[in-house]
């Protein structure tokens, strides 16, 4: 494998003028070495080429090594990746499954959409799974209008956990004769990689959305960070070298506690955990932004004890220390560092796809105007009081995905002041509105 340099940490490539984000990896580890492979296939920044194979370790280590943090938590990875349309996700994601195929049997995966009953199914023949979505605009698309698909990403809250999972059919009832129809799964658990566009990639008109943000480590670019003209071959040595590094993870089994950190690591994590909550703090939690980073920041410690267990088994597969049950300041500084990098490229998604959907909205909201009936064929300029514009507008505030008082004043009545297509007054009675379009 080429090596490019011996620092400790990796600088993150993004290409043209995008601010450099860093998803920090450890340079002694087999992640290093799977990153350099990729770099020659995928054209995108090394956060988002980290994601695929960083949910692939979850499971690779899933269920025989666990995080003992309150209780026995499963190593279960959600990551995100977001870009435009059009920048090769699928090349980006497609050495980590290539991998994941040589190492797991079919059993393993899951794929695309399904109902709860039939999720059940499949994990109560195999409980722990690893899913790859390189294209998951469809499979969101449908957690947000279907009723089987609100119901399904409701079950991806507990998957990540690797909680308990009890099902009721009254078509097993029918077939005992004691009338039970109650099924169980002890544990059930996900690693998970999701690649989207913009456009969904916010969660926000999933019923669960909440829970799934906090769980997702998200990555996040805009443009290529480098040019390929003919990309590596994956059908080579090189990736079936990678292949065998990898599988030395499924020889580790046990477990990480407070008693496997150096007495340095304590002092490093109360310092992190501080940190964090002073973070929580200095946020109002008045908007939507706000509320999703909140929801982040309250798992991002947890988060960062995955993945500082992940980098030390990633530094043990590839034969740099002998104990990958050990956890030193300097691998937790990592793993902050990492989950830093993944809050950032949460903030921008949000700043971004707020801006889309206030664009979008705008238009959506002078084109009911010109559409109500009170205007007139012709006519170029209609004018509400705040009353009239809050009950024609955005009188269902409790539906999901339905524009509310707070974004129609809050948002797009000033984005469409800073476009000129309205202007507000005040009098004694009222505060007016007055739209105009061509």
């Amino acid at each position: 494998m080429p090596k490019e340099d011996t620092s400790t940490i990796s600088t993150n490539s993004t290409g043209g003028d995008e601010k450099t984000r860093e998803h920090p990896i450890p340079e002694d580890s087999i992640l290093m070495d799977y990153r350099d492979f990729t770099r020659c296939v995928s054209e995108l920044p090394d956060g988002l080429i980290v994601a695929p194979i960083l949910a692939l370790c979850g499971k690779l280590l899933t269920p025989n090594v666990t995080l003992n943090f309150g209780s026995q938590k499963p190593l279960t990875i959600y990551n995100f990746v977001a870009c435009p349309a059009g920048l090769r996700k699928g090349t980006t994601f497609a050495p980590a499954i290539k991998i994941a195929r040589h190492l797991l049997t079919p059993e393993d995966f899951i794929g695309g959409n399904a109902s709860d009953s039939a999720l059940f199914d499949t994990f109560e023949q195999q409980p722990h799974r690893l899913q790859f979505e390189d294209e998951g605009n469809t499979i969101l698309r449908s957690w947000e209008s279907q009723s089987y698909g609100r119901e399904t990403s409701a079950r991806y809250l507990g998957l990540y956990d690797g909680s308990p999972w009890h099902q009721n059919f009254l078509r097993e009832g029918k077939s005992h004769g004691d009338g039970e129809s109650q099924r169980h799964i002890e544990q059930a658990t996900l690693s998970l990689c999701i690649g989207s566009t913009f456009g969904v990639a916010r969660l926000d008109q999933i019923a669960s959305g909440c829970g799934l943000r906090r769980r997702f480590g998200f990555y996040v670019a805009t443009r290529q960070a480098r040019q390929i003209w003919w990309p590596e071959s994956l059908e080579g040595d090189d990736l079936q070298n990678l292949t065998d590094l990898f599988r030395n993870l499924t020889n580790l089994k046990g477990s990480v506690g407070r008693d496997n950190f150096t007495k340095a690591a304590k002092h490093y994590w109360v310092g992190l955990q501080q940190r964090n909550r002073a973070r929580c703090e200095s946020i109002p939690g008045y908007t939507n932004g706000d509320e999703s980073l909140l929801s982040s920041l309250n798992e991002s410690p947890a988060r960062c004890l995955k993945l500082a267990i992940i980098f030390q088994a990633c530094r043990w597969a590839r034969g740099s220390i002998t104990d990958p049950f050990t956890i030193t300041p300097e691998i937790l500084e990592l793993a902050e560092a990492h989950q830093n990098g993944c809050l950032d490229a949460l903030i921008q998604l949000e700043g971004m796809s707020r801006r889309v959907q206030v664009e979008d909205t705008a238009e959506w909201l002078i084109a009911q105007i010109i559409g109500d009936h009170s205007v007139k064929p012709g006519q170029h300029r209609a004018v509400f009081t705040r009353s009239e514009l809050t009950r024609r507008f955005a009188a269902n505030p409790g539906r999901i995905g339905a524009l509310t008082a707070s974004k129609l004043y809050g948002e797009i009545i000033p984005h469409l002041i800073s476009r000129q297509q309205c202007v507000m007054t005040k009098s004694d009675k009222h505060t007016l509105y007055t739209f105009t379009w061509e």
